[in-house]
């Protein structure tokens, strides 16, 4: 489901979206971040283990992309729990239009200071259950024991940015209440459910309600310091909202999705630290 009120219409409003990333999480380039949780429900009646996750409870998907300022600007509703290897993004209208080159993204441009001034392409962010493509960055994998200095970084730029989407998830969690709980409905109702609340949401954030959204409900980076939104203090492993993984099914990267996610690690431990000078020493209280 798109979003239509969300979804920037031009090439103008996509570069809007990278702007506030670039301003606020100093990931350039960005045109939003995506992930993808569990909803918890009822076993529905005659449906055998399509809604039964690998977690060992029933569950529909919300697939969701958002912006900078924790607004959805895409949404994928009812996908089954069992579903993996697949994928959920990949069967996404939004994944398979950016699978196929047809999402009408901009052309990309030079990050911020780059002295190569070399053309960038924009790209959503998301974590490792997603693939790597020109358009999609996902962080290195952690393969042995210690990552190189650089990888870290990379990794932690990028975790800035995807924590956007996490608090989005959090912010309706913590104030639509029959997320606290298993959801006891069919699954269309469940999915019409989620889409209103989606709604509801962007609505309630576009008309600035304090009781809805402050600074304080959020999560808050503080040169590298994190301090975790009230809202954390409300979910926990008996809501219907879970923070389970998502298996979207890997991809092989392709060479020219290696390269730039190695040319934009070697820009964040570049010229791109001085965005984020705190970077090294958050990395070594996290090792």
């Amino acid at each position: 489901m798109l979003l239509e009120k969300r979804v920037p219409p031009s090439e103008e409003g996509w570069l809007k979206v990278t702007q506030d990333f670039y301003n606020l999480w100093q990931m350039p380039n960005t045109l939003g971040a995506m992930d993808g949780k569990h909803i918890r429900i009822r076993a529905p009646s005659n449906s055998g283990s399509r809604f039964y996750n690998y977690k060992k409870y029933f569950s529909t998907i919300l697939f969701a992309v958002c912006d900078a300022k924790y607004n959805f600007i895409y949404v994928d509703i009812g996908s089954y729990g069992a579903q993996s290897d697949g994928g959920v993004f990949r069967k996404s209208s939004l994944g398979q239009k950016l699978l196929s080159g047809q999402l009408n993204l901009p052309i990309g441009c030079p990050l911020p200071n780059d002295p190569n001034n070399c053309t960038v392409p924009t790209f959503f962010i998301g974590d490792e259950a997603f693939p790597l493509l020109t358009n999609l960055l996902r962080p290195y994998s952690k393969r042995e024991k210690r990552m190189p200095e650089d990888q870290l970084i990379f990794n932690y730029r990028l975790s800035r940015g995807r924590r956007v989407i996490e608090n989005t998830f959090g912010i309706m969690v913590a104030r639509f209440r029959i997320f606290l709980r298993e959801i006891h409905a069919e699954p269309e109702t469940v999915d019409a459910i989620v889409k209103a609340v989606v709604c509801l949401h962007n609505f309630i954030k576009s008309e600035k309600i304090d009781m809805y959204y402050n600074s304080s409900v959020v999560d808050r980076d503080t040169n590298g310091t994190i301090q975790p939104g009230s809202w954390r203090d409300m979910v926990s492993e008996n809501t219907a909202f879970q923070s389970g993984t998502v298996r979207f099914g890997n991809r092989n990267a392709a060479k020219a999705a290696w390269k730039l996610r190695d040319y934009i690690k070697e820009y964040v431990n570049g010229v791109g630290g001085d965005l984020c000078p705190w970077q090294w020493d958050c990395i070594k209280r996290t090792e």
